[in-house]
């Protein structure tokens, strides 16, 4: 039971964590990379620290989520029932978002290590934009996941 709660915990930490931070880089750091308010070193910065907290969070949700999964549901509740649909659509979105936001920062620091930063910005919205509609796309399928009565 303590173990459950504290995988819980980290879960739920480092999702709102990792969706957090893509927004923001995606809502205030990126539009002033486009428009050459941050310096390469400030954008840079900005992007290593996204892209450590996309590998802690891949990883930490990884391991939570799976012992969550594994003391849930059986292979019938993950593929027979909506709560598991709404798990298995969890982990797509995951990998998802782990890939545009790894497309993204190593499209970013490849112009911010040339001391550029509008290019790079361009180069990387896509992918940002695609990683924010993911990480919302994420926190929704949470919600309704965690709903106490059945939405769908």
């Amino acid at each position: 039971m303590v173990v459950d709660v504290a995988m819980y915990t980290v879960h739920t930490a480092f999702s709102a964590l990792w969706a957090g931070s893509v927004l923001f880089v995606v809502i205030a750091v990126l539009p002033l990379a486009m428009n050459g308010t941050l310096t390469p070193d400030a954008f840079g910065t900005s992007v290593s620290k996204l892209r450590w907290i996309t590998r802690i969070s891949a990883l930490l949700l990884f391991i939570t989520g799976g012992h969550l999964a594994g003391t849930m549901y059986t292979v019938d509740t993950l593929t027979g029932t909506t709560s598991g649909y709404l798990v298995l659509t969890m982990l797509a979105l995951w990998f998802a978002l782990t890939a545009v936001i790894e497309i993204g920062s190593a499209k970013a620091m490849r112009g911010v290590g040339n001391e550029k930063i509008r290019e790079p910005a361009r180069e990387c919205r896509p992918f940002y934009l695609a990683g924010a509609a993911l990480a919302v796309g994420l926190l929704l399928v949470a919600g309704l996941l965690g709903s106490p009565v059945p939405i769908l």
